[in-house]
């Protein structure tokens, strides 16, 4: 969401690979750890108005994201636990990009990261969900093109958005609470 596409969400996706690592501090809370690969891409001459089809300017953009959520669950959540087994949640948190623009030699900025989703427990030891996510960033690096110069009568300033649709699976490695058989569920 910048100057090549202001308002069409899952315009151009593409594939973007990453790793989370998730502490729960009980089962409403946790505080997540990801980096995310991927990339960004857009084309004036998808867009029907007249002044993108005669800048018809394209980009394409690679970036890793580093950032740390807070996660909310809705419904008490705990992995391998089958009463407690699936929530939907609410996640926000800050980050930082890196852009890898042949061009731009290597452009980094902060982002802040919010989005929902939906998970649940597979089996005792692996989970799995789907999350749509939102980063605000505070440039106008994304796509490459800069705002326009401001002068004393215009005052003009946007800063491009990205959001990600993501599925993804985790695996509990670590279980630091002993569980007594006779309560198992």
């Amino acid at each position: 969401m910048g100057d090549v596409n202001p308002v069409r969400h899952f315009y151009k996706p593409s594939p973007d690979f990453g790793a989370i690592y998730r502490h729960n501090f009980n089962p409403r809370n946790s505080i997540r750890f990801h980096a995310i690969y991927g990339s960004l891409r857009g084309n004036d001459l998808d867009f029907t108005n007249d002044f993108q089809q005669n800048r018809a300017y394209s980009f394409q953009t690679s970036f890793v994201e580093l950032a740390v959520n807070t996660e909310f669950n809705f419904f008490p959540y705990q992995y391998g636990k089958r009463k407690d087994r699936y929530t939907p949640y609410v996640t926000g948190g800050l980050g930082y990009n890196f852009l890898f623009e042949p061009e731009k030699k290597g452009t980094t900025d902060l982002v802040i990261t919010f989005g929902a989703g939906f998970k649940f427990n597979v089996n005792r030891h692996i989970s799995a969900g789907l999350e749509w996510s939102f980063r605000k960033t505070f440039n106008d690096y994304l796509d490459g093109l800069p705002n326009p110069p401001k002068d004393d009568a215009v005052f003009y300033h946007n800063n491009d958005w990205y959001s990600m649709f993501g599925i993804f699976v985790t695996y509990k490695f670590l279980s630091y609470l002993l569980e007594c058989p006779a309560y198992e569920e």
